[in-house]
């Protein structure tokens, strides 16, 4: 029986009770550790423990959410991020998507809701690469067998008509 390690996912914003909230509705679904960071700073400082994905406020004192993003991307450009805004203009959400960012959610409204979908729509596509990279793998190993037995079957039918 095989258990799913769980997807470490870092939670990035300076409202502490926004963060905690956020992080409470996500992590009753078991297959999400998060860790809770306040500024875009500790983020960066914490790369090492490798999330695989940033839900990230863009306002934050100190370094923003836009140069918190460069940085992430920097560090490790398959880190996904999840930009939180209650800023709703497109100029901004183009620039951060143009500069890596997989979403860009508002906060107001069914903000948590909407970033359970994009967690499960990131790890969706990750387990569907993973999934089409083992496939391939595994067609890759099997040509290669058939081509070696076929070389087999070759060479003992000239060995038998020699």
């Amino acid at each position: 029986m095989s258990t799913k390690k769980p997807k470490h996912i870092f939670i990035v914003d300076d409202n502490e009770i926004y963060s905690m909230m956020l992080g409470y509705i996500l992590s009753k679904d078991s297959i999400y550790k998060f860790v809770n960071f306040k500024s875009g700073r500790e983020c960066i400082e914490n790369l090492h423990l490798n999330p695989e994905i940033i839900i990230l406020d863009y306002e934050m004192s100190g370094l923003n959410g836009y140069d918190t993003l460069l940085e992430i991307k920097k560090h490790n450009s398959r880190i996904h991020v999840v930009i939180l805004t209650i800023n709703d203009d497109e100029k901004l959400k183009e620039k951060l998507l143009m500069a890596g960012a997989d979403y860009f959610v508002l906060k107001q409204g069914h903000g948590e809701t909407q970033i359970i979908e994009k967690i499960e729509d990131i790890l969706y596509k990750q387990e569907s690469i993973r999934l089409q990279d083992n496939l391939r793998k595994i067609l890759l190993q099997f040509s290669q067998k058939i081509r070696v037995d076929r070389k087999s079957t070759r060479l003992n039918s000239s060995h038998a008509n020699i």
